[in-house]
């Protein structure tokens, strides 16, 4: 088709003339310990006519477009429309072989860093993301967005798609070059989305309020987005891994999803939607909000993950200075037997604790970048999304209750074994459920 033609030559013409174009600030993750350890690579499977260093990603935001802008081409200033299109992400610029990222992709000591940089953005429609689903424009609005995002479904490898909803304090380069470096390490092979909310680049406007209020006002668009996205593409399943202050976005925006349809059954949608898995990474959303919502998330998706820390600086600050409680990333969450109870019948619940077992490890897993900046944790974050293996399965130790799951001191050994048993296939959708 054409539109595939379009794609493949967008990439190329951005990549190639726009390289130089950005400014590059953040650097590619560390290694997750699953390629370090193991011997499998993440790009070993990838055909020579696929292998191309920058990686396309769509996106979907309800910032406004900033004119002559290139790496934040989207400003903070909030939209009423949701904006989606495409960015090409780079990765160190025109020096970097496939050999070298490679390398660069699983080693534990890469030396020097893999910058990311915005190579090329192309917005191709905006739509009303509050009007209701039957009665929206928004399949004809996205476009060529659209249309392109099916031909690379129907194309991929893994037609799930992976949509990154980011946290507080970032611009939309940083939502766009995370979801690149997510799929980049998940095997390059599923459709990734960056989820982009108008928030502001310092913590006084998350801290005073504006920023969250922002957060919440998201939730039509993460909805109207998943609707566009479920009903208008073939994609077997939806995958959502939020950050920080996007779990408040994500939070509201499952829970708008639900009442946008609330005439129709949770089996229902959940057929419809195609929920995955649901990941939330050091959640700055206080845990009874968190709690209230539970039971519509729970039954919204194949598997709802949550991931705490003893020892989260940026959580402890956000419940002290902005109020609200115990947040749902931290270890210390207090249940009263009502909640302790109606979670134990949560069959698809996970509550994954790396701060247990850190006196067996030798080290504690703390900070609010653990998710992505600890190797053993972040492996945890690709498996899961990756595979529709079960936690014990995925080298996991179950703690003292049904849901809770902690990361073993042998743990990377436990990984060799899994992924020699599967002979590296751990890490295709379809590798069998255990």
């Amino acid at each position: 088709m054409l539109s595939k033609f379009l794609v493949g030559a967008l990439a190329c013409i951005l990549a190639g003339v726009l390289s130089g174009c950005g400014i590059g600030v953040q650097p590619l993750m560390p290694t997750p310990v699953v390629y370090t350890e193991s011997g499998f690579e993440p790009l070993q499977h990838i055909p020579e006519h696929e292998r191309w260093i920058p990686r396309r990603v769509f996106y979907a935001t309800s910032r406004e477009r900033v004119p002559n802008a290139q790496e934040s081409a989207y400003g903070n200033t909030p939209s009423d429309q949701l904006h989606v299109g495409m960015a090409v992400v780079g990765f160190d610029g025109a020096d970097m072989t496939w050999a070298s990222l490679n390398d660069a992709s699983t080693s534990a000591d890469r030396g020097d860093e893999v910058t990311l940089s915005i190579s090329g953005i192309v917005e191709t429609g905006q739509f009303d993301p509050a009007a209701p689903s039957e009665a929206s424009a928004a399949p004809e609005a996205a476009g060529f967005m659209l249309e392109s995002m099916r031909d690379v479904i129907d194309d991929a490898r893994d037609r799930d798609v992976l949509i990154y909803v980011h946290g507080a304090k970032v611009n939309f380069y940083n939502a766009c070059v995370f979801a690149a470096q997510l799929d980049h390490f998940m095997g390059r092979d599923l459709t990734s989305v960056a989820f982009a909310w108008p928030t502001h680049q310092n913590i006084l406007s998350y801290a005073g309020g504006g920023d969250i209020r922002r957060a919440y006002a998201a939730a039509d668009a993460l909805a109207a987005y998943i609707e566009l996205i479920a009903d208008h593409t073939n994609a077997e399943r939806i995958h959502i891994l939020c950050w920080s202050a996007g779990a408040r976005v994500t939070t509201a925006g499952l829970t708008r999803l639900r009442e946008r349809h609330s005439g129709q059954s949770v089996e229902a949608l959940r057929e419809r939607f195609r929920l995955g898995t649901v990941y939330f990474a050091a959640g700055d959303v206080p845990a009874n909000e968190f709690l209230e919502h539970i039971d519509v998330m729970h039954g919204l998706a194949d598997q709802l993950i949550v991931t705490q820390t003893d020892d989260d600086s940026a959580l402890k600050a956000s419940k002290m200075f902005i109020g609200g409680g115990v947040r749902l990333g931290q270890d210390s969450v207090a249940l009263t037997a009502e909640q302790a109870e109606s979670l134990g019948t949560l069959d698809r619940l996970e509550v994954g604790d790396v701060s247990i077992g850190s006196e067996a490890r030798g080290v504690d897993i703390t900070g609010h970048r653990f998710w992505f900046t600890h190797p053993w944790a972040s492996s945890d974050v690709m498996l899961s999304i990756r595979t529709r293996l079960m936690p014990a399965a995925r080298g996991l130790e179950q703690g003292n209750k049904p849901y809770l799951w902690y990361l073993p001191a042998d743990y990377p050994a436990r990984l060799r074994a899994l992924l020699s048993g599967l002979d590296g296939e751990v890490l295709n959708r379809s590798a069998p459920a255990g």
